[in-house]
């Protein structure tokens, strides 16, 4: 079988298995990058494909100026795929080792500083106002944007005052995320007699938005910096690292600490009051 129909298997049983739209476009992207390879270097079969043939497309990759955070994406998507082939017999053993990845430097998460905000609330005031709404809202409680984007009205949640969401993560699971600004929660208050999306717009519009305000600013704007700005203040302010971690469904705050289970008490304190 060639590589192109192995590809399209794996790709459609990832989709049988619940795989996001946009993970399988980002997967798709990356093995045709491993196809562009192939086709390079004459590979039209895996049974034989082996660790010097796996560090020859590590450097292929490399070559074309991918940062090894990237390389390492696409060859963690790579190992999926021949573990897969392994299972299904077309290889015997899945030739991706940890020799294979890049090493990448250890960075801080990039916050934004008090000036680039102030700045950043300018321009959302001139923005349409459901992107200003939705760049606001990550900056009120920390999502991912493609959390953010999947809200619907039922998510919104409303306890003693306080304005909570219902928010499923990566791996699907589910937390509950306080909002800390209180005109942002008096906005989804609102909103709650919507029904639906509370956002209709698609990730790549909101990711072009992103993309307007960085040149407009001259700052590296990017979505995901809200993210780590809402992080960064939560832990200055004396936040337990254990309660951030919760509030973001995200355990990377600190690469040396396990991720550890808060009770939903300290969550609550977190949300601001309506009034």
């Amino acid at each position: 079988m060639s590589i192109e129909r192995l590809i399209e298997e794996y790709l459609n049983e990832l989709r049988a298995e619940g795989k996001s739209a946009n993970t399988l476009r980002n997967y798709a992207k990356h093995f045709e990058k491993f196809l562009t390879f192939c086709r390079e270097n004459g590979i039209s079969d895996l049974s034989n494909f082996n660790n010097k043939e796996v560090r020859d497309f590590r450097n292929f990759l490399l070559s074309r100026g991918l940062s090894a955070s990237s390389v390492n994406t696409i060859i963690s998507a790579l190992s999926g795929f021949f573990t897969y082939c392994v299972e299904e017999g077309y290889m015997r053993g899945n030739p991706i080792t940890s020799r294979a990845f890049v090493k990448t430097p250890q960075r801080q998460p990039a916050f934004l500083s008090e000036q680039e905000l102030k700045t950043l609330r300018e321009v959302f005031e001139t923005l349409p106002g459901h992107v200003r709404f939705l760049f606001e809202l990550m900056l009120a409680t920390g999502m991912r944007i493609g959390e953010a984007l999947s809200l619907r009205a039922e998510d919104i949640l409303v306890e003693d005052g306080k304005v909570f969401l219902k928010v499923i993560g990566k791996g699907s699971k589910e937390r509950i995320v306080p909002v800390l600004d209180r005109e942002v929660a008096k906005k989804l208050v609102e909103l709650k007699r919507k029904k639906g999306r509370i956002f209709e717009i698609e990730q790549s519009t909101a990711l072009w938005w992103a993309w307007r305000i960085k040149k407009r600013t001259g700052i590296n704007f990017r979505s995901h910096r809200l993210r780590h700005t809402v992080a960064t203040t939560l832990l200055r302010q004396g936040v337990p690292i254990d309660v951030v971690q919760e509030v973001l469904g995200h355990a990377s705050i600190s690469t040396t600490r396990r991720y550890a289970k808060t009770s939903s008490e300290a969550i609550l304190k977190l949300a601001v009051k309506l009034e």
